[in-house]
């Protein structure tokens, strides 16, 4: 837990037939992690438009009430996937049988469930016959319009609506016209004019009293949220001043849109000394935020909380809660939440394939893509998306190759660009740079440059000069400020060994004032996060950490650790670069990591960028003489480190 949070408090009372090579399950080494005993997807739920087909066609063979075709279009909203044709051949219906056009309170209902409906199925333009066709409107009926246009991403049409609206004077703007207008807002990007408009609104919401109420005051904050305008997001907030679940589960949410993820943590603190219940999204949004900072025993925390006070778990909680153990580096713990999730979806088994594939279990990624389609479950362009991700982490170009290849004509699902950055990846990291430079030629999109780069850092690793300097110089036109095509060229004379070469980069980046990235390292300890920088001595035991490393690494040293000083800093003399790789921020971590926690106990560490060859060499070490499980994630995968072992096969 973070040291500026005290303890939670305890809460108040069609089946696809693509098949893999044959060598798959031979050219992965098997792992000791096993697919839950049987599982077999969790049940197939029915569609919301098939069950109303056959309620409608019921209803036709009756003898039907304007009432029972109100109950029936309303159910036809809320369906998953509203279906527009069925709406207009039970609207044709409801005309035949003269259900419609008298004025009476039986039509003008009517009237509204048909509005309604052609709403949610973002037709506003049908919605708009409806409404000019009736005899009587209210506040339902054009908030019901207004909503159709704001979420069907026509702005300027909702306000005119809402214009209308205020000059007839007979109907006043309601608690639902504001959230309305304000979710429509939220959704464009426009930077000051976006906020002007939507301080415009909220002017509006002032002047008609309606400031306080908990329904406005959450769309306010989540309009405010989605433009990022945080500050204004707190006056809301403050001004509104409820007890209401709803506006504090949308500050939560305006705090993890902003970035601001240690407020949302102490907004959910509050949440709690105040016994506000928190709801399902507010458990998800939290579990993202514990995910992403890795912090673990806050995420067991909140999950705890989650198990207390929510009878009920929705996919999407289910979803994020998997993910917050997988991007802590707990895969076993990610497994028994998704073996024990009642109902999973193809997004539990996407999340669950990722998490794998990040994890160094391609084979079991790839059986329980077979599982899902076994399930009768159809993947999607994610799914695919994560396969390919396992398959490259683990270098299986050839596996990778057939799923993308089949992509189109098995599953019927056309690639994206993601799909081709991810085999284009999987070429160059697996040497085949001029394939991956083929790829991207021959794909029908225009490559970006971070594709670019992505090749340029494989020709690091495989110490391809030529191939990197066309690509470099490619990139220093394109972005010529981007510290990232220096650092990639460097290091490719860094690791042939050419110190003058890589000088020269660093001596270009220097005149243009282009800083490098710092690196640095964390781990969680004692309900505390602990940061390190490269050569960091800021931390309060930071003799006792140096001298252990010194210890260790003359441990490693003896067990047979070479450094390889290709990752060192070029401009350091060369007597100095060896001594430079011992205080890399993920050794100090380490370092500090032993000393801290009980001998045997698994470490897991985190770092903002990629692992260097030389730390991953000296963590299999690390691993080996002390006997601890290192869990190591950067920014591409995590690195189980056992024994002396990497869970990578030292491909990464």
């Amino acid at each position: 837990m973070p040291p500026f949070l005290p303890p939670l408090p305890t809460p108040c009372a069609p089946n696809s037939t693509s098949r893999p090579a044959r060598g798959l399950l031979h050219a992965i080494p098997h792992r000791n992690l096993k697919l839950p005993p049987g599982r077999r997807g969790g049940r197939i739920t029915i569609s919301s438009s098939s069950s109303t087909l056959s309620a409608a066609q019921d209803l036709i063979a009756d003898a039907p009430t304007p009432r029972a075709f109100s109950a029936l279009f309303k159910a036809a909203s809320s369906a998953t996937s509203p279906s527009p044709s069925l709406g207009v051949q039970l609207h044709a219906q409801a005309v035949v049988r003269g259900f419609l056009g008298d004025g009476d309170n039986s039509n003008t209902i009517l009237s509204t469930a048909i509005l309604n409906f052609y709403a949610s199925c973002r037709e506003p333009d049908l919605a708009r016959q409806v409404f000019d066709a009736m005899a009587r409107t209210n506040a339902v009926t054009w908030n019901a319009l207004i909503k159709g246009y704001a979420q069907a991403g026509r702005r300027e049409e909702a306000l005119e609506l809402f214009r209308d609206m205020r000059r007839q004077g007979h109907v006043a703007p309601d608690k639902y016209t504001f959230p309305a207008l304000l979710s429509g807002i939220g959704r464009e990007r426009g930077g000051g004019c976006m906020q002007e408009l939507g301080g415009s609104m909220h002017a509006q919401v002032i002047k008609s009293g309606l400031h306080k109420d908990p329904f406005v005051g959450a769309s306010l904050v989540s309009m405010y949220a989605a433009i990022g305008a945080l500050e204004d997001v707190k006056v809301v907030f403050d001004d509104v001043d409820t007890l209401d679940p709803v506006v504090w589960s949308s500050m939560i949410s305006a705090y993890v849109n902003c970035k601001e993820e240690q407020g949302a943590l102490l907004t959910f603190y509050k949440m709690l000394c105040r016994d506000i219940k928190p709801r399902q999204f507010v458990y998800s949004s939290l579990f993202a935020i514990c995910g992403s900072m890795s912090l673990l025993e806050m995420g067991r925390q909140v999950h705890a909380h989650s198990l207390k006070n929510i009878a009920d778990k929705d996919a999407a909680m289910t979803n994020a809660l998997l993910t917050m153990y997988s991007d802590c580096g707990c895969i076993d713990d990610a497994w028994r939440v998704f073996s024990s999730n009642d109902v999973v979806d193809v997004v539990s088994y996407s999340s669950m394939i990722l998490a794998l594939g990040q994890h160094g279990h391609p084979k079991e990624a790839f059986e329980l893509f077979r599982q899902m389609e076994f399930s009768g479950l159809v993947p999607d362009e994610v799914t695919l998306l994560n396969l390919l991700s396992a398959f490259n982490h683990a270098g299986l170009v050839h596996e990778g190759l057939h799923i993308f290849d089949s992509m189109l004509d098995i599953q019927g699902i056309k690639p994206t660009y993601q799909h081709y950055a991810c085999v284009i990846d999987m070429l160059a990291r697996s040497g085949e740079i001029g394939e991956a430079i083929k790829t991207i030629n021959e794909m029908p999109f225009e490559a970006g440059t971070p594709l670019w780069r992505i090749v340029l850092g494989a020709c690091s690793k495989h110490r391809d000069i030529a191939t990197g300097i066309k690509i470099a110089e490619m990139l220093f036109e394109m972005e010529p400020y981007e510290a990232a095509n220096y650092i990639l060229l460097g290091n490719i004379y860094t690791r042939l060994g050419r110190w003058t070469e890589a000088e020269k980069v660093r001596s270009v980046m220097d005149k243009r004032g282009i800083g490098s990235y710092d690196a640095f390292s964390w781990i969680e300890m004692g309900k505390k996060t602990h940061r390190f920088g490269v050569a960091d001595r800021s931390h309060p035991i930071s003799e006792e950490i140096y001298r252990n490393l010194d210890r260790l690494i003359g441990s490693i040293k003896a067990a047979g650790y070479v450094p390889d000083i290709s990752f060192a800093a070029h401009n350091l003399e060369k007597d100095g670069r060896e001594e430079s790789l011992h205080y890399h921020c993920e050794k100090l971590a380490f370092a500090f990591g032993d000393l801290a926690s009980p001998s045997g106990n698994t470490l897991r560490i985190m770092k903002n960028l990629r692992a260097c060859g030389d730390c991953h060499s000296a963590y299999k070490y690390f691993s080996l003489i002390t006997g601890r499980k290192i869990i190591l994630r950067d920014n591409h995968r995590f690195h189980h480190f056992n024994n002396g072992a990497c869970s990578c096969g030292d491909y990464w």
